[in-house]
């Protein structure tokens, strides 16, 4: 199965739809105030219905969750501060409540000693997504070892992400073809494709794309 794409932190809507253009998989916004990639708009620019939108949360009140679900017709939502299992459980009850059909992604900071073994307590999310350990929740720019991947045994699909760049398209052809990759279901790309934060640049992106994806 073709990797997917997914590039964060979107923010300013004429730059949205020049990636939309582009055609990833999802799009991401974040919902963080303290995040310089932060959406405040009243709405997204239409987008075609094979892009997923994600809305980006840390540490948020599910109350606000839903609602901003609800106002931008989000499609999934990524967990990236320290959510606890009782609240995952608790928000996907608020969604089947709501009747909202959102994906969950927990997003987990790695490093080289980080352990996979307590990821079992957060079985009940869709994805998982892996991101470097650093100073701010995201957006740090930095890889961590992809080969720590190995030790990753669950079935659970998972993003991959941190500081993935232009120069990486051959490393990550690589990765994809090990045994750590079994379970890479999309790569999350950001701060290295911007000119400012939230501004993406189309032709690095294009780029990126077009060198991802011949001969695999």
């Amino acid at each position: 199965m073709k990797v997917k794409l997914k590039i964060c932190g979107m923010k300013f809507p004429e730059n949205i739809q020049e990636i939309a253009n582009l055609q990833p998989d999802f799009l991401g916004f974040i919902f963080y105030e303290n995040s310089t990639r932060n959406f405040t708009d009243d709405t997204i620019v239409s987008l075609p219905s094979s892009i997923k939108k994600v809305g980006v949360f840390v540490n948020e009140k599910q109350e606000t969750i839903l609602k901003t679900i609800q106002k931008y017709d989000l499609n999934m939502i990524q967990l990236h501060g320290n959510e606890s299992e009782s609240y995952c459980l608790e928000l996907i009850n608020q969604l089947n409540h709501n009747q909202l059909n959102t994906n969950i992604i927990k997003a987990f900071s790695v490093d080289d000693f980080f352990s996979f073994e307590w990821l079992h307590q957060y079985q009940m999310v869709d994805y998982f997504l892996f991101d470097t350990k650093g100073k701010l929740p995201g957006g740090n720019g930095t890889k961590f070892n992809w080969q720590i991947l190995d030790k990753y045994h669950l079935d659970k699909p998972y993003f991959l992400s941190g500081g993935i760049g232009l120069d990486d398209s051959e490393n990550i052809k690589e990765f994809l073809k090990s045994p750590a990759s079994k379970r890479c279901y999309a790569l999350d790309v950001n701060s290295q494709f911007e000119m400012e934060p939230g501004l993406k640049n189309k032709e690095t992106i294009q780029q990126f794309k077009t060198q991802l994806y011949e001969s695999v």
